[in-house]
This record gives structure tokens, C-alpha cells and sequence, in this order.
């Protein structure tokens, strides 16, 4: 049997990516905000690169290992995944910061 990640890493993996989408898709209607749709599309291509990508990975290997192996492979896939996960993670920050600076204004008048 291969290796795989916890249980637990895969439902908070798939649960972020969910909050993700689901938080982009709101920001879209509401705010209008055009980087949420790079963030739809980030968020839903990156699993999918990744996972098709991980079905051939060696037995002995996790995900997260095959990935790194890739990575310092220099492997296109790998570097994308990489690239887009740390692109959502900047969005929420950039998202959070933003939210966090509504607030003080708020407060503030």
C-alpha cells in the first residue's frame, strides 16, 4: 500500500480549498474584485495538477515528498503547485489584511 498524508491533513487541505473558493466566489460578487477569479482558477487547477501528478509517484514516497522530489527536480508541475499555494496563501493575507483595515476604519468613525 502507498504512502499517504493523515486523514486530517486531507480534510483541513480540502476544507481550506473549499473556504477558499467559496470565500473567492463571494469576493467576485460583491466587491468585484478580479484577483478572486485567479484565485477560483488557482484553487481549483492546483489539486487537480497535483493529484494526477501524485498517482505516479513511487510507492515509498507521501505526496508532500513526491512534491519536494519534483521541486528539486525542477518538474513544471511541481513548480506551479508550489507556485499557486503560495499564491492562495498571500491572497488570504492580502484578504485578511484588508478586512482588518475595514475594520479599524470603522471603528475609527
Amino acid at each position: 500500500m502507498p504512502n499517504t498524508l493523515p486523514p486530517w491533513f486531507w480534510i483541513a487541505y480540502y476544507l481550506f480549498l473549499a473556504v477558499t473558493i467559496g470565500v473567492a466566489i463571494y469576493s467576485v460578487f460583491t466587491r468585484k474584485e478580479i484577483l478572486s477569479l485567479l484565485t477560483i482558477w488557482v484553487a481549483i487547477t492546483v489539486p487537480i495538477v497535483s493529484l494526477f501528478n501524485s498517482i505516479v509517484a513511487p510507492a515509498e514516497l507521501n505526496e508532500f515528498q513526491h512534491l519536494v522530489s519534483e521541486l528539486q527536480q525542477g518538474s513544471l508541475w511541481a513548480w506551479y503547485a508550489c507556485s499557486g499555494y503560495l499564491f492562495l496563501a498571500v491572497w488570504w493575507i492580502l484578504l485578511l489584511l484588508k478586512i482588518i483595515a475595514r475594520q479599524k476604519k470603522i471603528v475609527t468613525h
